[in-house]
């Protein structure tokens, strides 16, 4: 009887150091769903764009004319955000900034009759599904060439502000004294990185975003997805970078997907998809910051190819997502999607609406997002953290002292508006 209550004893012995072991490993993980608060049976799934522009600074149809065609098209949330124009509500008419608005002398300026405001706002027609403003939006440096955009909400801050070459810190800064929040539109498009995606894993371009990223809370993430995904393709691969630095520090970045619409051809080209309550301000902002959104767009230049998602059908879209930490396993019940595909540090390492996350254990480091494709287009799940208790950071790939400089100038040279003029005036020829 002693050797077999000795057998016993070594072998649960043995099965813990085994545990600890594979923890140690990195085959277990603490993981943080983004999506952890959402009731999915009781919530709603409201169709979002927060990147707009109207005849008030350099979109093609008057501020009515572009609301009723998201109304139109089922959208649930409108952030109108035209340059250096803080919104205001749709029935009133915000200062445009001259010269800026020399563009679009002599086209219309309507805005929404009062009456009309309300029947949007109550859903009539849409079965009382009504259109909600994210208040106080706008696209601020609007006369920097080199398009270091940033959107901003809530705060009322950028009124005419005219921004300054490659600082997208002033924008994210002030929008935070004033206690809104904000986004870094289409990086892409600045970075130049649509046919060179090592543009958007250059050490120096990644730190340059996480550095503000790490320096305001306010600022919830970068767009993933812009319009056509053309000059943006690469910016997918930028926030896979990104979320490999920040994420074992615990700060999340949540990838938005807009339509950035200055015409009627754009609009829903992409969407958040956002899970709420109900549909009010209040928990607008909450879903932005929070993360409780998937990034939709019926374009993923670099997945998909020439591949265009069907206007006439729903993105891809999720029903429920459970996470079991003890079996280490994350499932996603979806709808319009025929393909699941699991990505870690920017390459698909599973498919299938289930990924075990020991199995794939050496491919991962700090986080998995979930990507859903179907007839509609692609959506982009948010990140879940990995925590495996080890701590482990990405290695300071930061530069210092004299590269830090060349960077720097080098960036002055290369992106400002005489190069700007000189490449526009090349690409004509």
């Amino acid at each position: 009887m002693k050797r077999v209550l000795l057998v016993l004893l070594a072998f649960c012995f043995c099965a813990a150091g085994l545990t600890v072991a594979a923890t140690a490993a990195g085959n277990a993980y603490v993981i943080q769903n983004p999506y952890a608060d959402v009731d999915w049976e009781t919530w709603g799934t409201y169709k979002a764009n927060l990147h707009v522009h109207t005849t008030f600074s350099d979109g093609d149809y008057c501020l009515r004319d572009m609301v009723e065609e998201y109304y139109r098209r089922g959208f649930d949330v409108l952030g109108t955000t035209d340059h250096m124009v803080v919104g205001r509500p749709w029935d009133q008419k915000p200062r445009t900034v001259p010269p800026f608005d020399i563009q679009n002398w002599g086209k219309p300026h309507d805005v929404l009759s009062t009456n009309r405001l309300q029947e949007i706002t109550e859903g009539v027609g849409r079965g009382g599904r009504g259109m909600v403003q994210v208040p106080k939006g706008l696209e601020m440096n609007g006369v920097v060439p080199m398009k270091s955009h940033v959107n901003g909400f809530f705060a009322g801050w950028g009124q005419a502000f005219l921004g300054v070459d490659n600082d997208f810190r002033t924008a994210v800064a002030m929008t935070e004294k004033y206690g809104g929040v904000s986004f870094i539109n289409h990086p892409g498009d600045w970075l130049h990185s649509e046919n060179d995606l090592s543009v958007a894993r250059d050490p120096a371009n990644v730190n340059y975003f996480a550095d503000i990223l790490r320096d305001y809370p306010s600022c919830l993430g970068i767009e993933i997805y812009n319009d056509g995904d053309y000059p943006t393709r690469g910016d997918r691969v930028l926030w896979d970078e990104l979320l490999t630095r920040l994420l074992p520090e615990g700060r999340q970045v949540w990838g938005f997907a807009n339509d950035d619409s200055h015409n009627y051809n754009s609009v829903d080209n992409t969407s958040e998809l956002m899970f709420m309550p109900k549909n009010t301000v209040e928990n607008i902002r909450a879903c932005m910051e929070t993360g409780a959104f998937l990034a939709c767009s019926r374009y993923d230049r670099i997945r998909l190819g020439d591949f265009a998602g069907d206007k006439n059908l729903p993105f891809p879209s999720v029903t429920n997502i459970t996470v079991n930490q003890a079996a280490g396993t994350i499932t996603l019940q979806t709808t319009g999607t025929d393909l699941v595909e699991w990505v870690a540090d920017g390459k698909v390492i599973a498919t299938g609406g289930t990924i075990d996350l020991a199995a794939h254990a050496e491919e991962m480091t700090c986080y998995v997002r979930a990507q859903l494709i179907g007839p509609g287009g692609i959506s982009a799940t948010q990140a879940f953290g990995l925590d495996d208790g080890t701590g482990g950071k990405h290695p300071d790939d930061a530069l210092h002292g004299w590269a830090w400089v060349k960077w720097r100038v080098t960036l002055m040279f290369r992106k400002n508006i005489f190069t700007w003029l000189l490449r526009a005036i090349s690409e004509r020829i």
